[in-house]
């Protein structure tokens, strides 16, 4: 559990060099069945157990944490926020005051309320494409991720997914940028596992 924490941390620094992102930034697993993750204001990344659990490598991870860099480097989400009027909500992430559940109850009714546009998304998902070729890895592992959480969506547009790229043009974006790989992996086989097993408790000795 604490490996696995401190490999998540490991992999959210690489990234966020390889992305020359110039914000301190704090990666969590949230106890969470969603399949989801978001970024919030000062640098807080939060990924959903869910998500980690459909998630079959690092390099399918790397790429969702690294298309949440490119949210927090575009500061979209404190945008969406004062939007909904959740200013008192971020000033209190600001002083500290607010973290772990709090922020999934806040964000996750947030997100299915108001759905990011189109070009954040965009334009996260080139950051995230950015950050992968810079290390030598393909992106195309996170399209395959997102496809795998949301299946095909063309003839959906309910809700938040009626102003997102649709998750089969994101894939295909990420296998058209596809590149085999010339860097090192983030994390070993073995490390991924213990990546894997953050939310499970620790056994007594």
């Amino acid at each position: 559990m604490r490996r696995g924490r401190r490999l998540l941390q490991s992999s959210s620094k690489t990234l966020r060099q390889a992305s020359h992102l110039d914000i301190p930034l704090q990666t969590e697993v949230v106890d969470s069945r969603v399949p989801n993750a978001f970024a919030l204001p000062g640098g807080k990344i939060y990924l959903l157990n869910g998500l980690l659990q459909k998630a079959e490598s690092a390099d399918e991870l790397a790429g969702v944490i690294a298309h949440e860099m490119g949210h927090v480097s575009h500061r979209d989400h404190m945008r969406m926020m004062i939007q909904r009027g959740g200013v008192s909500f971020l000033i209190g992430l600001l002083w500290g005051d607010i973290t772990g559940s709090s922020a999934v109850v806040f964000v996750t009714r947030t997100l299915f309320e108001v759905s990011y546009s189109r070009e954040a998304e965009q334009n996260a998902d080139a950051f995230a494409i950015d950050a992968m070729h810079v290390l030598g890895r393909s992106p195309a592992p996170m399209g395959e991720l997102l496809f795998r959480i949301t299946g095909a969506q063309e003839g959906r547009t309910i809700g938040i997914l009626a102003s997102h790229p649709l998750t089969e043009d994101r894939r295909a974006l990420m296998r058209r940028e596809d590149r085999a790989p010339s860097g090192l992996e983030l994390v070993s086989s073995d490390e991924w596992q213990a990546l894997k097993t953050i939310c499970q408790p620790t056994k007594a000795r």
